[in-house]
This record gives structure tokens, C-alpha cells and sequence, in this order.
């Protein structure tokens, strides 16, 4: 299939997400052996274009080239979106410990979350998981599909490691950060993931006439 990469060009350019192998395959009828020797085939292509390919999120989208990064949000991109700090922290409580419980949240940051929590939610970086099997049966939440693409992550074993002698969560178990400085740790880790992630990427989707592209989001100090 000597027109492979240019077929399944067309179709990342088309998806709204990032498009496993096995979409790919379904959608161009070819083998995974075939899928994946066609993106590499296009990923080299597109080295030195203002369009590059990039895995993240457990599959494959085009964005801009990060060397363009600037031209591009000059044009195309609202001011960003600025994170803050209790927004960064809750976030950062969410992606270790999940799948986790409002109130587990909250036991964590000391104060109510609500706020925050629906915020993460309207941006798309949590989203219920379904409920715990406990008395009242509060919903879960954890990571999203958008959580991974912003912060540039493939999957989420890609996480910063916690801190050594932080505590992991265990099935069925509610772990908590003991001591603050544990926390701010984490917190940190994560901000720093997501600057240097933005940083490096520095691409926004692929431009399409039938969406708008939504503005990066930034970690920063400040209040929700």
C-alpha cells in the first residue's frame, strides 16, 4: 500500500482526538504491521513541514510544528487560559490517587472543592468514572483523554514519580498525603511537566474549518 501514508494523513486530519492503530487500521483496511510502518513512513515526511505527527494519549493526531508555535498562536489563539494554584493542586490529587472521591479530594486539600472540581470538569481534564461502592455512593473521578494531550503524556505511567517514601494508593484503599511538603512535591512535579511540556510541544491541533481550537492552559499562581 505504497499510498498508505497519505491515506491515513487524510484521516488524522479529519479526527477530532488522537486515533489509536487499530482505528486506523479499521478505517484504511490495513494490517497494524502496515499501519505502524506507514506512520513512520509519515512522521519522517513531515519532519521539516509545518504539520508533524505526534503520539500521545494511546494513539496518533497531527498538530503544528513546535518551531511554528509562535506564528501560529499569534494568529489563531486567545490569550491563554491561566491554571491556578488550587485548580493545579486539585488536578495533581486527581491524577495520582485516581480514582478519587470529592470528599477524599477535600479531605486531602483541607478546604471545599467544589469550585475547582466543576472547572476541571468544563475544561476537560476530569471526569467521572462512575460511583464507589460505599454508604451515599459518591462519584469517582479521575484523568481525562484531554488531561493526557495537554499535559503531553502517552498514557498515564508517564506521571512524574512521586517523591521517595510517598505513599501509593493500593486497590480499595484511600490513600492521603501525610505531610505537605509531600504534596507540594507532587503539585510541583506536575507543573513543571506540564511547562516543559508546552514548551517542547508547543503545537495546537490542526486547524479545521469545522472547530475552534481551544486556548492552552497554563500554570500559574493565583486564585480560582
Amino acid at each position: 500500500m505504497t499510498d498508505l501514508p497519505s491515506r491515513l494523513e487524510a484521516v488524522l486530519f479529519a479526527a477530532a482526538d488522537s486515533v489509536s492503530t487499530e482505528q486506523l487500521g479499521a478505517a484504511t483496511g490495513a494490517s497494524p504491521q502496515q499501519v505502524t510502518s506507514a506512520l513512520a513512513e509519515l512522521s519522517a515526511a513531515l519532519l521539516d513541514r509545518g504539520i508533524v505527527l505526534r503520539e500521545l494519549a494511546g494513539g496518533y493526531r497531527l498538530a503544528t510544528n513546535p518551531k511554528w508555535s509562535d506564528d501560529v498562536e499569534r494568529f489563531l489563539l486567545p490569550p491563554r487560559t491561566h491554571m491556578s494554584q488550587a485548580a493545579l493542586e486539585t488536578l495533581a490529587i486527581v491524577a495520582y490517587l485516581q480514582p478519587v472521591t470529592r470528599t477524599e479530594v477535600e479531605s486531602i486539600r483541607g478546604v471545599n472543592a467544589d469550585g475547582v472540581m466543576a472547572t476541571l470538569e468544563q475544561r476537560r481534564l476530569i471526569e467521572e468514572l462512575g460511583r464507589k461502592d460505599v454508604v451515599g455512593r459518591p462519584i469517582l473521578y479521575g484523568t481525562t483523554k484531554q488531561f493526557l494531550e495537554t499535559f503531553g503524556f502517552r498514557s498515564l505511567d508517564e506521571l512524574p514519580p512521586l517523591p521517595e517514601g510517598a505513599p501509593k494508593r493500593r486497590h480499595g484503599e484511600v490513600i492521603m498525603f501525610p505531610q505537605s511538603r509531600e504534596r507540594a512535591i507532587a503539585v510541583e512535579q506536575l507543573r513543571h511537566s506540564l511547562d516543559v511540556s508546552q514548551e517542547a510541544a508547543g503545537e495546537v491541533d490542526a486547524p479545521r474549518a469545522s472547530s475552534v481550537p481551544e486556548p492552552p492552559v497554563t500554570a500559574v499562581n493565583g486564585r480560582e
